[in-house]
């Protein structure tokens, strides 16, 4: 689509980028916190469900709380004249719409991952970014850290090589209680969609594209609300027969370190490698199994002591995202360097293809587009929808003539 929004305007250094915040739970703390510890940022607005809720968490960050209740609260921060771009922090089962809807009310937009429930909705929003034509990016904060810049520079120097595999793991046992977020498959519940974002995101962008063939297999479990995953494993082979391995799990203490394999070496973003602060780099030294090891230490702003304690590990280095968004619109850019959203749509669309062939689908799915994932799926990565349905065609055409 050709733009039809104005063109976003270059910010002064001197201007303070004032934050909006929607939802007032753990992740809009932490975040809430790391807008107070960037320097030229600011939270000015909070919107809750209810007024009471919307000023307590406020009051903590000095900014103020939307008076209104319910969605009429989300309607008030998008209205603010005085909020230059907004943090959308619900759950992402209902956030696509709150997305759209910022954009439209002229607001630059981060919003917490993942972006979309499917791939179909993933296009649409970045779409109506790109009408709007204002910033909008997925907050996959591991994109921002110094440690993984650092892992890029690594591997464009060509220190470890050529990279031929790319291996991930986000698995930890999860204290979730049944009525969770995280478990609603109404509201796009499972492992994958919270946990094996980021270690396929990781094997996106490190490998680069997208990839040729995608194996998935996992556990599932069937809840009142639906069927979501508790466990996912999936294998994708990109151009040139380079791989990705990715796990993710509720239910085992899993390594969480991300392994990028190159021809002269590897490295290795150390755990928690979403949310890294230590690089270990290996490089062959003349002989198999003999490394020259370089070690790098990133430590983490100090989280303040006046504010309430972070819910998440490492959660001071949100401040790294923070600072590429600001910067971004202070140039006038519609997208972040590090997280352009033709990553999140690639990332958006592995995630699909994952989920379908664990059998994991959801109400926003819609009849249509899960029938094609099932048919997709279910004939193998490599043919279309088209060639699944007509063998369903041919075979039924088959049948009849056989009198069957």
């Amino acid at each position: 689509r050709e733009p039809t929004g104005p063109p976003p305007q270059v910010m002064s250094s001197d201007q303070p980028l004032r934050w909006g915040v929607l939802g007032t739970g753990r992740i809009a703390h932490d975040f809430s916190a790391a807008i107070t510890q960037a320097p030229g940022n600011k939270v000015v607005l909070v919107a809750g469900r209810s007024p009471e809720a919307a000023a307590k968490m406020a009051k903590l960050y000095g900014a103020r709380g939307t008076t209104a209740s319910g969605t009429a609260a989300y309607a008030e921060l998008m209205a603010a004249e005085d909020v230059d771009v907004i943090y959308v922090a619900t759950f992402h089962g209902y956030r696509g719409d709150q997305v759209i809807q910022c954009l439209r009310a002229g607001k630059h937009v981060l919003c917490e991952k993942p972006l979309a429930m499917n791939a179909p909705e993933a296009r649409h929003i970045v779409a109506e970014a790109r009408k709007a034509n204002r910033f909008l990016a997925e907050g996959h904060w591991t994109q921002h850290f110094p440690a993984v810049a650092e892992a890029r520079r690594v591997i464009r120097e060509g220190t470890i090589g050529e990279v031929v595999s790319v291996i991930g793991d986000f698995s930890f046992p999860s204290s979730a209680p049944a009525d969770a977020p995280e478990l609603d498959a109404r509201g796009g519940g499972g492992v994958t969609m919270l946990l094996g974002v980021y270690p396929l995101l990781a094997v996106l962008r490190f490998l680069g594209g997208r990839p040729e063939a995608v194996l998935a297999d996992g556990r599932v479990v069937r809840l009142p609300t639906g069927t979501i995953d508790v466990v996912s494993a999936a294998m994708m082979r990109f151009p040139g027969g380079r791989v990705g391995i990715v796990t993710a799990g509720f239910d085992g203490e899993g390594a969480q370190e991300t392994l990028v394999v190159g021809t002269k070496g590897r490295l290795v973003l150390g755990n928690p490698a979403h949310a890294p602060s230590k690089l270990t780099v290996y490089v062959q030294a003349g002989e198999r199994n003999r490394y020259h090891v370089k070690e790098s230490d990133f430590p983490l702003p100090e989280h303040p002591k006046s504010l309430p304690p972070l819910n998440f590990p490492n959660g001071q280095g949100m401040v790294y995202e923070v600072g590429a968004v600001s910067r971004a619109i202070r140039d006038g850019r519609t997208e972040a360097a590090d997280m352009p959203l033709d990553a999140s749509v690639a990332l958006a669309e592995v995630v699909d293809e994952v989920r379908a062939q664990l059998g994991v689908f959801y109400p926003a799915d819609g009849f249509w587009y899960r029938l094609r994932r099932k048919a997709a799926s279910a004939v193998g990565p490599r043919l279309t929808v088209s060639v699944a349905l007509a063998a369903v065609v041919v075979g039924l055409a088959i049948g009849r003539r056989r009198g069957l």
